[in-house]
């Protein structure tokens, strides 16, 4: 199989199932709670394109790294969860993470949010959306360019070093 099908078939099982709880934390949102966003469809459409964003970040992390990609996506995530302002206003945060917060995917989806829900000015939200749909398609053309790499067999991968011990 060509590197691009084995990429996506690691990434949209991910996919299929984050699409499948975003859609039922949106329902319960919305029905269960009665958060009656001003924009659902804007909001469905951020949710979907973050949850395939997100997802592809963390498939390109488990591919890159291995096992060790799950502690490297943890660390992302933790890094996005206190930079994008969702929690604490971006003038009250410390400058490290003040910087980070234009870098973050998660600062658009959080914007995104704000305004599907609540509303305001749609250029700023089709920005998310691009943004989001930026680090989609780079996350999945780098997880691609991983999967090439790693489909060349080279002579340390064919004869690994042997240890001698005595």
């Amino acid at each position: 199989a060509r590197s691009l099908p084995v990429a996506l078939a690691g990434w949209l099982p991910l996919l299929a199932v984050g699409l499948v709880a975003a859609a039922i934390l949106v329902v319960v949102v919305d029905v269960g709670l009665g958060l009656d966003p001003v924009h659902l469809a804007a909001l469905l459409g951020i949710v979907a394109l973050a949850v395939a964003a997100f997802t592809a970040l963390v498939q390109l992390c488990r591919v890159a790294f291995g096992v060790a990609g799950n502690a490297v996506a943890l660390v992302l995530l933790m890094l996005q969860l206190t930079s994008c302002a969702g929690i604490v206003p971006l003038p009250t945060l410390p400058a490290p993470f003040r910087f980070l917060h234009p870098s973050m995917p998660m600062t658009y989806l959080v914007d995104g949010l704000r305004i599907s829900i609540s509303g305001g000015p749609s250029d700023r939200y089709w920005r998310d959306m691009a943004v989001l749909a930026g680090f989609l398609v780079v996350a999945l053309a780098v997880t691609t360019l991983v999967v090439v790499r790693r489909r060349r067999w080279t002579v340390e991968r064919l004869r690994p070093q042997l240890q001698l011990e005595l």
